[in-house]
């Protein structure tokens, strides 16, 4: 029965029909065996701009690019022991036509005539890996473009900063001053003899006006901490987390609680605000979306590796978008990958978000 089934494959009909589905692929098949090509189809030669009577009868060795050659025998004789029967090679074919044109060929270990070959087929991926390449090359520019962006908020954020603290937090102040002089020359004229001053509603404003300058001050400070933050740069990473999240639980009334190493350390300054801009951004979104009224912050060492854990018991992200780009994640994300961390970010079952991140840290004491 099996001589049959052989005997009618081989019968003129079926070559016929099997010469013209191959002849109509739209990809490029070969037949490789004895390291020759035994057969190539009209678009395989198409792919090298040549003809198949060009290509049949000779060998892979006069065929591949020279800076290929000894790659694509390898393959070839890996995949005839069958010890590599997953993987595809591209040949980059320099064309006098076409110009140098990129062949991706695919390939599996069949028995012809009772010896071992590779039958297969070629495709043209110029234009994938072309787009690939572009695809690349855009994303490391966005990544500059996104550092180059974030250096200058920064120095935009430090230069608000002073001038808050330098020139608002001045002013503001030199006005709480005059508020107090004022107020002691009312209550001096208030107590000269043979006077009759009702200065009641005069001392109640000026306590008014001192108490506005005072919220006013303290508001200047925040922002202009909050845009860049002095304790990062006098006490450190640590600290300035730690005193940010003091802030954070008043401001919000929520209870956050932290966890810091036992040791101080320091990395350069320009990772250690990208760690404190994450932590920020992280806290600032469970302020504002979460609907937490807990929330956990936890830094640990793990030899020269940062391990940071933000947990919140909120609503958490929506269903089937627990990775999803919104609510300040994409700075988040690119901050993490400009310092080289792993980030994460998941619901969890007790519910809220949990925000892991693992960054490489270099001590400098």
């Amino acid at each position: 029965m099996q001589e049959k089934q052989v005997q009618e494959f081989d019968s003129p009909n079926i070559l016929q029909l099997f010469n013209g589905i191959v002849e109509q692929s739209v990809a490029g098949i070969y037949l490789l065996q004895d390291g020759v090509l035994q057969y190539v189809n009209n678009k395989f030669a198409d792919l090298f701009d040549t003809k198949p009577d060009r290509m049949m009868g000779r060998s892979l060795v006069d065929l591949a690019p020279p800076d290929q050659k000894e790659s694509l025998v390898a393959q070839y004789e890996r995949r005839i022991e069958g010890t590599d029967p997953e993987s595809h090679f591209i040949i980059r074919a320099a064309l006098r036509k076409s110009g140098v044109r990129l062949i991706e060929i695919h390939g599996k270990r069949v028995e012809y005539r009772g010896q071992p070959a590779v039958v297969g087929v070629g495709i043209d991926v110029t234009d994938r890996e072309r787009a690939h390449v572009e695809l690349v090359r855009s994303r490391t520019q966005l990544q500059a473009l996104m550092s180059e962006i974030e250096t200058i908020q920064e120095t935009e954020r430090a230069r608000i900063a002073m001038e808050l603290h330098d020139d608002v937090g001045g002013i503001l102040t030199a006005l709480k001053f005059d508020v107090a002089r004022l107020k002691r020359r009312i209550e001096r004229l208030s107590g000269q003899s043979g006077q009759v001053v009702d200065t009641s509603d005069l001392l109640d404003l000026t306590l008014s006006v001192s108490e506005l300058a005072q919220e006013a001050i303290d508001s200047a400070r925040r922002i202009s901490d909050e845009l860049r933050p002095t304790a990062l740069e006098h006490l450190g990473l640590f600290a300035a987390i730690r005193d940010y999240i003091d802030r954070f639980r008043i401001r919000f009334n929520i209870d956050c609680s932290l966890i810091l190493p036992h040791s101080e350390s320091a990395a350069s300054s320009a990772v250690e605000l990208d760690l404190f801009r994450i932590i920020q951004e992280a806290l600032t979104n469970v302020a504002r979306h979460a609907d937490a009224t807990k929330v956990r912050v936890s830094i640990a060492r793990e030899g020269d590796r940062l391990d940071i854990a933000i947990e919140d018991n909120g609503r958490g992200l929506p269903v089937g978008d627990a990775r999803n780009t919104g609510s300040g994640l994409i700075g988040i994300r690119e901050r993490a990958h400009r310092v080289g961390a792993e980030f994460t970010i998941d619901n969890v079952e007790t519910g809220g978000v949990r925000i892991e991140l693992h960054a490489p840290w270099e001590f400098t004491h």
